[in-house]
């Protein structure tokens, strides 16, 4: 399907585990958790075109998810440039969340 930016002005990702979204820049507009997890953990959001650039500088947002937190589903909109690019890290405990990530 080709992207067309009348019809949906977003693109979006189902994510259920670490993934690099854009490796070029982009806007960040909205992150849903959908289900978050069962224990305590994070999504760290960085503006990196790499996992290798990874570092304290380059992090737009750690987001905790818990069950505990949220009343599903919950959308945070970021409106962000990333020069870089966009990159999502599910910490290591983390094996039921999903959240929705959508970007231009």
């Amino acid at each position: 399907m080709t992207w067309n930016p009348m019809e949906r002005p977003y693109l979006w990702k189902h994510l259920i585990a670490t993934e690099q979204i854009a490796t070029i820049p982009c806007i960040l507009h909205t992150v849903t958790i959908n289900h978050p997890d069962a224990v305590a953990g994070t999504i760290t959001l960085y503006d990196v075109a790499d996992a290798g650039d990874i570092d304290a500088t380059n992090m737009i947002a750690n987001i905790t998810t818990d069950s505990d937190l949220f009343v599903v589903p919950v959308t945070m909109e970021y409106d962000v440039g990333c020069e870089n690019g966009l990159y999502i890290l599910f910490s290591a405990g983390l094996t039921t969340a999903d959240i929705t990530v959508s970007y231009i």
